[in-house]
């Protein structure tokens, strides 16, 4: 794990974890470059592709192990995956690399990789973004205890007709409560109420979840590859903005559609070119979002005057 300074509040923390799964799903982008699982593999949990990485304070070390289809020119796709490995790193973690070894530890006949495929009835699904809680959680978990009560009530019951427990029966009693009801106006509100909650069930029950995170992804593999949260992808805006020349403090925010950069200059200039620099700094990691995002940079003077620009 290493922590990166974001010229603000706060850091960045890259796990060793965040850069093995990248690696792994970049990997997977090159052709003739297989998922080997199963097997000894499944027993010993050593599947392929994976990646050991060795993360210092201003660099990282992987080794990556993958499996090729055979036939095939072992040394061409090592080094495409090499090349992918290594820039799909730079332009996604921002972590300068020491050294990025690539050892083929497995192949798998191409007859074998298509009949594999082919046996596979389930359909190759685009992977599911985080989401939020369910809207009708807090409602489940209502729900859960009033059916943990009703359970209770059950018990006592059944206690009380064994003889086990002395009390007066609580379902026996509601049911010659409600015998005895006549009509009165209380209901009518009554039934609006219920009929009010069923419908507040039914929107909650058929709200989708709020995506939390935005998507990752090569210009290689159509889907995302890893997924960020908003604060991740600012703090990483930040990092690259804090480098600018001139730049003496970077806050940055993120929504589903804008990305707005704070600057705090160290002395008045050229507000133009500026500007353009943070836009330039900040352009490589918003490239490799799946969303599109408008950005915005809002530059603020020492005096604390500040200067919007879209």
């Amino acid at each position: 794990m290493t922590e990166v300074d974001t010229g603000g509040p706060g850091t960045l923390v890259i796990k060793e974890r965040v850069i093995s799964r990248v690696a792994v799903a970049a990997a997977l982008t090159v052709p003739d470059v297989v998922r080997q699982v199963g097997g000894m593999t499944r027993l010993t949990g050593r599947d392929l592709p994976r990646a050991d990485v060795t993360v210092g304070e201003h660099a990282a070390s992987v080794n990556l192990y993958i499996a090729v289809q055979w036939p095939s020119r072992i040394s061409d796709v090592a080094h495409e995956v090499h090349d992918e490995v290594a820039r799909v790193l730079a332009d996604i973690v921002g972590l300068p690399l020491h050294r990025l070894n690539v050892v083929v530890a497995g192949t798998s006949p191409r007859s074998e990789v298509q009949s594999t495929v082919s046996e596979n009835t389930h359909p190759v699904l685009r992977p599911r973004p985080p989401t939020a809680s369910p809207a009708a959680l807090f409602t489940a978990i209502v729900l859960a205890f009033a059916l943990l009560g009703v359970a209770f009530v059950a018990g006592r019951e059944f206690l009380i007709v064994h003889g086990t427990v002395v009390g007066a029966p609580w379902i026996d009693n509601t049911v010659d409560w409600i015998a005895d009801l006549h009509w009165a106006t209380w209901m009518i509100t009554a039934a609006a109420g219920m009929i009010a909650v069923g419908l507040i069930l039914v929107v909650l029950g058929l709200t989708p979840r709020t995506k939390t995170h935005t998507g990752v992804r090569s210009p290689n593999s159509p889907s995302p590859m890893v997924w960020l949260r908003p604060t991740d992808v600012a703090r990483m805006c930040s990092d690259h903005a804090g480098s600018v020349a001139g730049a003496e403090s970077v806050r940055t925010t993120v929504t589903k559609k804008k990305v707005t950069v704070e600057v705090r200059r160290v002395a008045r200039g050229d507000d133009a070119i500026l500007t353009e620099s943070v836009r330039e700094a900040v352009a490589p990691v918003l490239a490799v979002l799946a969303d599109t995002r408008k950005v915005r940079v809002r530059l603020l003077h020492p005096s604390g005057v500040g200067e919007a620009r879209s």
